[in-house]
């Protein structure tokens, strides 16, 4: 999910827009969002200042940053993306009472659903495992109740699976080995990112009389 999350951050830079990356699990990979940039041609400095990184540590700490600066922030920087990461994982801390951490997993929910419509901006949230959510199954039904779309990713011997319950889709995705293309990437006419090695330039092929075969 980490990686996914730093896939759609560069994405979103490539067609002109900004991020709002609000992490609640001290997810963001800043050297991997620039290796990514890196092999789509961007340098560095042409992405992660487009990036706007809010990090909290407690659950009062993200519902803050949720319910008094997520708006102000989306239209400041005129985000097109808001990248929620790990959004229920500080709610699930069982030093705050489960009656406080769902009244303010609940306000915060309502206020990205808000936000999400009156900006028009797309809101990606994720959750790093299922295990700690059945624990506090209020808040675990808040959230799918809140999002518009859920989609699933389980990893199996043969690839990724990749579930969408809402529309009936279930998928295996397998990635290709690196510098290799698939036939789907001739269909966009901007390159689609693929997590490729960074290109090399070949060495120039010496004379066959400086080659010593043993055979």
């Amino acid at each position: 999910m980490f990686h996914l999350t730093s896939l759609l951050c560069v994405r979103a830079v490539m067609e002109g827009g900004e991020v709002v990356f609000v992490d609640g699990g001290n997810s963001i990979d800043p050297h991997g969002i620039a290796g990514i940039a890196r092999r789509v041609g961007l340098a560095r400095l042409e992405v992660l200042p487009k990036i706007h990184v809010a990090r909290a540590f407690t659950c009062h700490q993200i519902a803050t940053i949720l319910l008094e600066q997520l708006d102000e922030k989306v239209r400041d920087a005129d985000a097109q993306l808001v990248v929620l990461s790990c959004l229920p994982e500080l709610f699930l801390d069982e030093d705050v009472q489960l009656s406080e951490a769902h009244q303010l997993f609940l306000r915060s929910a309502r206020e990205i659903k808000r936000v999400a419509e009156d900006r028009g901006v797309v809101m990606v949230a994720t959750n790093a495992g299922l295990a700690k959510l059945y624990r506090r199954k209020s808040i675990r039904r808040v959230l799918y109740e809140t999002a518009h779309r859920v989609v699933r990713f389980q990893h199996h011997r043969g690839g990724l699976k990749i579930v969408v319950p809402d529309l009936g889709v279930e998928e295996t995705y397998r990635p290709v080995p690196p510098d290799q293309t698939t036939l789907e990437d001739f269909e966009y006419a901007v390159p689609r990112i693929r997590d490729l090695q960074e290109d090399v330039q070949p060495k120039e092929v010496k004379a066959s009389g400086y080659l010593r075969f043993a055979w």
